[in-house]
């Protein structure tokens, strides 16, 4: 695809529109993502499952996400990233309105589909606009407004969704919530028959395409193995913390639920204070590698010298803020690999990583904990931090080579 209409004549006031309306529909997606999570004690009662049949729906909705990521990215670059955004938030809505009507298990099964198919839109759409409409010198900020608002709707929808339910129930908070993503979504209407415009002249003029093939790079693999590293570096601690310190620690799970809140809100300052040192480094890979050691040395400070109370608190908030510097060199990073008309199917491919740690690091972390190890989850968590780095540092060091 080529650039759409918002690119000719782009100003910084287009900008800031532009960024608007993808970090909005970002927030969409992550908050997506969460709905089931604070619904699941009571989807357990409504649809008369286990917890068990309950996990493997959400298993498969990352399996569903990680399959159809790369195919998307590919549908984004052909058809233009705000239509397939808004067929995204489409599909996830009508998921969650499917269950909010018709309360069973094998529908709950169906809206999990729905919900991962919406979702494998969202980073090859959203990537594929920011890279073509924002200024290179703002790049970096750009995905860290980007990657904070994605947290913003990660940390709103578990209250929102408890709030809905208290009102009118689970089915009430689903009918909702499928409403409050489609309200967001909706300025992206309007900007839909320009970019099918633009994607229809630039079909008419012959030019010539990466092949998919080319896709598959050893560069590409690599950060997309990178991906799959962060995710699960990240997402074992969040899902685990508070169980494992107070397993470790004999921390109450009061302290363990200020522990996460801490390290969420710490992970999103850093991703904005991120986005303001991407812009200005000029080796992404080292700002990624520097912020993740030093992560990595706070999660094994906290799992050797087992700090109590407020002193683990601290730990877990510099370890996020640390995280969350790196995100936006992550994604510059990405941008770098990606051939000019192949943002959305490169970041397609490599982002499947989060898929892939969604599905891998449950199942991990749950068997750390049944054998009565919490304190290998800071352990293992840190030893996928070591594996990013070096990871990171390699794709930078072919990247010199093949420049050179």
């Amino acid at each position: 695809m080529t650039s759409t209409t918002a690119t000719v004549g782009s100003t910084p006031r287009r900008e800031l529109w532009t960024l608007s309306l993808v970090g909005a529909v970002h927030l969409v997606s992550h908050f997506y993502w969460l709905v089931f999570i604070p619904l699941l004690p009571m989807l357990k009662d409504l649809l008369q499952v286990s917890y068990v049949q309950l996990g493997f729906a959400l298993t498969l909705m990352n399996v569903v996400s990680a399959l159809t990521q790369a195919p998307t990215g590919f549908l984004v670059d052909r058809f233009g990233p705000r239509l397939l955004l808004l067929l995204g938030v489409a599909l996830g809505a009508a998921g969650f309105t499917l269950l909010g009507l018709f309360p069973t298990y094998p529908v709950m099964l169906v809206s999990v589909v729905l919900v991962g198919l919406g979702n494998a839109v969202y980073h090859p759409a959203d990537f594929s606009i920011l890279s073509r409409e924002m200024s290179a010198a703002r790049m970096g900020r750009a995905y860290s407004v980007h990657a904070f608002t994605g947290y913003l709707g990660f940390a709103a929808a578990p209250p929102v969704v408890l709030a809905l339910t208290y009102y009118g129930g689970p089915q009430f908070a689903l009918i909702v919530s499928a409403i409050i993503g489609v309200v967001i979504a909706l300025p992206l209407l309007p900007e839909v028959p320009g970019e099918r415009r633009a994607v229809n002249t630039a079909r008419k003029t012959p030019v010539a395409r990466t092949p998919a093939r080319a896709l598959l790079s050893p560069a590409i693999l690599a950060l997309t193995f990178m991906f799959t590293m962060l995710s699960l570096s990240t997402n074992i601690m969040q899902t685990y913390m508070v169980v494992a310190l107070e397993g470790m620690l004999g921390a109450p799970q009061s302290l363990g639920n200020i522990a996460l809140t801490t390290f969420l809100f710490m992970t999103v300052g850093g991703i904005l204070m991120g986005g303001l040192i991407a812009d200005r480094a000029r080796a992404q890979s080292h700002v990624a590698a520097g912020g993740f050691a030093l992560a990595a040395l706070c999660v094994l400070m906290l799992a050797i010298f087992r700090p109590q109370g407020y002193a683990a608190v601290a730990l877990l908030g510099v370890t996020g803020f640390l995280s969350g510097i790196i995100v936006p060199s992550r994604d510059l990073l990405v941008k770098a690999a990606a051939p000019a008309d192949a943002v959305g199917r490169v970041f397609g491919i490599v982002t499947t990583g989060f898929n892939f740690g969604g599905i891998i690091g449950p199942p991990i972390g749950g068997a750390l904990l049944d054998h009565r190890m919490p304190e290998w989850i800071f352990f293992i968590s840190a030893v996928f931090m070591a594996v990013t780095i070096a990871v990171a540092l390699a794709v930078d060091k072919q990247a010199a080579r093949k420049n050179s």
